[in-house]
C-alpha cells in the first residue's frame, strides 16, 4: 500500500459526523486531537493507526510518555439512525513517536504551552501479541489447517475464521518449528506446502480476530462492499444519498494499473519445479501461468481472458525452472498457493471514496468488492475485485471530515 498520508478530497456530508475519545495512560487528549489514519491490508499482519495530536511536546517528557502507557481510542459515527453505528474501540501501544520542539526560555513553566503536532505512529496491542508470540514445536501427520489452529490455541486471540474452500488436505509427515513467530510459521507454512489452493489472505483485526483467507474463491461470494464510480452528467443522489453502509462512491479520478506483461516475464508463461519427494531421487512438475491465473487467481468471472504478450514472452522462448522447493509427493497446492499469490494484483484500481463511511466496514479487506462504473468509457473497470487494503482517514477543522483510499486488486485486467 501506498505509505503517502497527504489528505484525500472530502465531501461534506449534513448526516454524518464522528466522535473521538484518545486517552494515553490516564490524560486525556480528546479535544487535542486532530487527525487519525487506519492502515489495514491482507499483506500486514496487524492494523497500523496513525494519531496526530495538537499538543505541547514537553508533556511527553513530563509525564514520561515513552511507550509504557497504553494508548485507548474510541471512533463513533452518529448519523441519521445513531444506534446503527457501534462505537469502535482501539487499545493501542505506539512504536514510534514524532515531535517538534521549539525554542524557549531557559526555564520551561508549567503552564507555558508551545503546541505543535505530535505523530503518534502506533499497533493495536492484542494483535501485536497474536502474530509476534513465539512458537517452537513439532507435529507428524498433520495437515496444514491442524498445525496452524494448534498453534493458534495458544495465543491470545478471540477467534480465528479460516476460509473452507480449497483448503488443502495435504498431511505433512513431520514439521518441525523452529523459535519463531506465529505470523512466520503461517507464512512459511503457504510457501512450503500451501495453505489454500490460491492466494491466501492473512491479518489480524483491531479486535484481535485472525483471519486466514483464500482469496481466490472470493470473487464467488456475495459482494461485501459496493462502489460506484459516479458520472458527472447523470442524476446521482440515489446513491449519494444511500444509508447502505455498504454503499460506497467516488467523484475523483480512478488510478488503474495493469502489469500483464511484467507478471509473465518475470515468473515465466511455462514454470517447471524440479523437486525431491520422499520416495523419488527427483522429479519435475510443469505448470502453465496462465492456467493457474484462471484457476487459483482472483478472476472477474464474466471475462476470465488474462492478456499478455503471447509472441514476445512465448512458451517455447521463456521456460522457467524452480530448484529451491523440495516437493512433497507430487502435490501441486504449494505451486498453486505461490504463483497465484504473485499474480493475484496484475490488475489494480485505487478509489477515494468519502461520505458515509462506517468504520468497521472499510477495515474489512480481503472481502469481494463490486464496482460499478457509470461512464462509458470506463465501464471495463466494473465488475469484481478484492479489498486489499484500506487507508481510512479522518481529520479535523470544525467538524471532523472522513475519506478513504481503497485499494482493489484482481488478476484480469476487465469485466465485459
Amino acid at each position: 500500500m501506498a505509505q503517502s498520508s497527504s489528505p484525500l478530497i472530502s465531501y461534506w456530508h449534513p448526516d454524518i459526523t464522528y466522535d473521538f475519545t484518545l486517552r494515553i495512560g490516564e490524560e486525556d487528549y480528546s479535544t487535542d486531537l486532530v487527525r487519525v489514519e487506519i492502515r489495514t491490508s491482507v499483506t500486514a499482519p496487524y492494523q497500523h493507526i496513525f494519531l496526530d495530536v495538537f499538543m505541547d511536546p514537553h508533556d511527553i517528557l513530563l509525564n514520561e510518555l515513552f511507550g509504557q502507557q497504553n494508548i485507548v481510542l474510541s471512533i463513533k459515527l452518529k448519523g441519521k439512525i445513531p444506534e446503527a453505528f457501534e462505537p469502535v474501540d482501539f487499545l493501542l501501544m505506539y512504536i514510534d513517536i514524532e515531535s517538534d520542539y521549539m525554542s524557549g526560555q531557559k526555564s520551561h513553566l508549567s503552564d507555558q504551552a508551545e503546541r505543535s503536532i505530535t505523530r503518534f505512529k502506533t499497533v493495536c496491542i492484542g494483535s501485536y501479541q497474536t502474530m509476534s508470540q513465539m512458537v517452537n514445536k513439532i507435529y507428524f501427520n498433520k495437515t496444514p489447517y491442524d498445525i496452524i489452529t494448534d498453534i493458534l490455541k495458544s495465543t491470545r486471540v478471540t477467534e480465528t475464521k479460516y476460509d473452507t474452500a480449497g483448503r488443502s488436505t495435504l498431511a505433512i509427515d513431520q514439521l518441525l518449528i523452529p523459535p519463531t513467530t506465529v505470523y512466520n510459521v503461517i507464512n512459511y507454512i503457504d510457501r512450503t506446502y500451501g495453505v489454500f489452493n490460491g492466494p491466501m489472505g492473512l491479518y489480524t483485526t483491531f479486535d484481535n480476530k485472525i483471519k486466514i483467507q483464500n482469496l481466490n474463491k472470493k470473487p464467488n461470494e456475495s459482494e461485501a462492499f459496493l462502489l460506484h464510480i459516479l458520472a458527472t452528467d447523470e442524476d446521482t443522489s440515489k446513491v449519494t444519498g444511500s444509508t447502505d453502509p455498504k454503499v460506497f462512491y467516488t467523484k475523483t479520478p480512478v488510478k488503474n494499473s495493469y502489469k500483464g506483461n511484467a507478471v509473465f516475464s518475470v515468473e515465466a508463461p511455462v514454470i517447471k519445479y524440479i523437486v525431491k519427494p520422499k520416495d523419488k531421487l527427483s522429479q519435475t512438475l510443469e505448470v502453465n501461468l496462465e492456467t493457474i491465473a484462471k484457476s487459483y487467481g482472483i478472476i472477474e468471472k464474466n471475462n476470465p481472458k488474462i492478456y499478455n504478450n503471447k509472441v514476445a514472452i512465448s512458451t517455447t522462448n521463456r521456460i522457467g525452472i524452480e530448484k529451491d522447493q523440495t516437493g512433497y509427493d507430487s502435490d501441486k497446492t504449494f505451486i498453486n498457493a505461490n504463483l497465484s499469490q504473485n499474480i493475484a494484483d496484475m490488475s489494480t484500481t485505487i478509489a477515494e471514496v468519502s461520505g458515509n463511511l462506517p468504520t468497521l466496514n472499510l477495515m474489512e479487506v480481503g472481502e469481494h468488492v463490486k464496482v460499478i462504473s457509470h461512464s462509458d468509457g470506463s465501464i471495463k473497470l466494473g465488475g469484481s475485485y478484492i479489498l486489499k487494503g484500506s487507508d481510512i482517514q479522518f481529520i479535523r477543522s470544525r467538524t471532523w471530515d472522513s475519506f478513504a483510499r481503497l485499494y482493489m486488486t484482481r488478476t484480469n485486467v476487465a469485466s465485459q
